[in-house]
C-alpha cells in the first residue's frame, strides 16, 4: 500500500512538472503585505492532532551556520553529480534542517555520502513546494531517516502528507509564518497558482534567506523575510526562477536586492547563466558561484 501511494505522488510530481529553465518569470510584489512577525498557525502532526506554533521570540542569532547544496544542476565539487533540481543542509542551528531533497534520491544520497553527510543526521526536513525537483528525493531519503519533522507547504496534496506519515515521519503543514526551531523560520506559504515557502536562518551577519525555486517573486520573498524578523538580509541563496528573463527584468531585480541592502547573493537551480552573470557584475566578490557540492559558511 505504501508503494502504491507513493507511486500515486510521483505521478501527481511528474504532472506538476518541475521548475524548467525555460519558466517565465513571474511578476514581482504580487503578494499580500507581510505581517511583521511571524504569526501563529495551525499545524498537523503525524497522529493528526492539531497544535498552536507560537509566536517566535528572536534572540541571539546562531553562531557558525554552514549551508551545504547536496543537489543543484550547478556544479560546485567535482566529486558530486548534478541534476535538476535544489537540495541545501543547513547546520549549526539548533536542528539540522535539510530544505528540499532534489529530484531523485540515489543523486541525493550518494552527494551525502560524498560530502560526509549523515541522513541520520538531520532532524528537519523542509519542503518548499510541489515540484518533482524539489521533492523527487523525499520517499527515499524518508526509508533511510524516517525519523524527522518534516514542513510542508499547506496545499501540498493530501496523499503526499498521509505517505510522509506513514514512512514515520511528524508532519507539519505549513501556511503562515512559523518558527522551526531556534533562529529557524518559514515565511509561510506565498503566490498565488505555484505556492511556496522558504527558509530564513537567524546569523551573526544577518538574515540568511533560501529559496527553491522562488516562483512566488525572490524579490517578494526577501522583503517578507526582512518584514517578518524586523532585520538585514545577509545572504540570498538558491533559486531565483529567472531562466528566461531578459536582461532588463534581471537588472531590476539586482537594483532591488542592492536597495534593500543584501550583502551577498548566491544564485543557483533555475536562476539562470544571465543572471549569475549580472548579479555577478554587481555583487563582485559577494555573488558565490554556488553548485551541488558547495558549501557556505557564516563564521561566528
Amino acid at each position: 500500500m505504501r508503494a502504491e501511494r507513493w507511486l500515486s505522488i510521483g505521478l501527481f510530481v511528474l504532472l506538476a512538472a518541475g521548475c524548467a529553465a525555460s519558466d517565465r518569470l513571474p511578476p514581482e510584489g504580487t503578494d499580500a503585505p507581510a505581517p511583521t512577525r511571524p504569526e501563529a498557525t495551525v499545524t498537523c502532526t503525524a497522529a493528526g492532532a492539531a497544535q498552536d506554533t507560537p509566536t517566535p521570540t528572536l534572540g541571539e542569532a546562531s553562531p557558525g551556520v554552514t549551508v551545504t547544496i547536496v543537489y543543484d544542476n550547478n556544479v560546485g565539487d567535482e566529486r558530486v553529480q548534478t541534476a535538476w533540481g535544489f537540495s541545501c543542509l543547513v547546520q549549526g542551528t539548533e536542528q539540522a534542517v535539510l530544505f528540499d531533497t532534489g529530484g531523485d534520491s540515489p543523486t541525493l544520497l550518494s552527494n551525502m555520502r560524498v560530502l560526509g553527510l549523515d541522513p541520520h543526521e538531520v532532524d528537519v526536513v523542509v519542503i518548499s513546494h510541489v515540484h518533482g525537483d524539489h521533492i523527487g528525493g523525499l520517499a527515499g531519503f524518508l526509508e533511510e531517516n524516517g525519523d524527522v519533522t518534516v514542513y510542508l507547504p499547506q496545499s501540498l496534496p493530501q496523499a503526499t502528507k498521509d505517505a510522509t506519515s506513514d514512512a514515520g515521519a511528524q508532519v507539519v503543514e505549513v501556511g503562515g509564518p512559523v518558527q522551526i526551531c531556534e533562529h529557524v523560520y518559514s515565511t509561510g506559504e506565498m503566490g498565488e497558482a505555484i505556492r511556496e515557502q522558504s527558509l530564513i536562518v537567524e546569523t551573526s551577519e544577518g538574515l540568511v534567506v533560501i529559496t527553491g525555486c522562488a516562483h512566488p517573486g525572490v524579490v517578494s520573498i526577501v522583503r517578507r523575510a526582512k518584514e517578518l524578523m524586523g532585520q538585514d538580509v545577509h545572504l540570498v541563496l538558491g533559486g531565483f526562477h529567472l531562466g528566461s528573463a531578459s536582461e532588463a527584468e534581471i537588472g531590476a531585480i539586482v537594483d532591488a536586492f542592492v536597495q534593500m541592502g543584501v550583502d551577498q547573493v548566491a544564485p543557483c537551480h533555475c536562476s539562470g547563466d544571465a543572471a549569475r552573470s549580472l548579479f555577478g557584475e554587481a555583487y563582485r566578490d559577494d555573488c558565490i558561484l554556488a553548485g551541488a557540492g558547495s558549501r557556505l559558511e557564516i563564521p561566528e
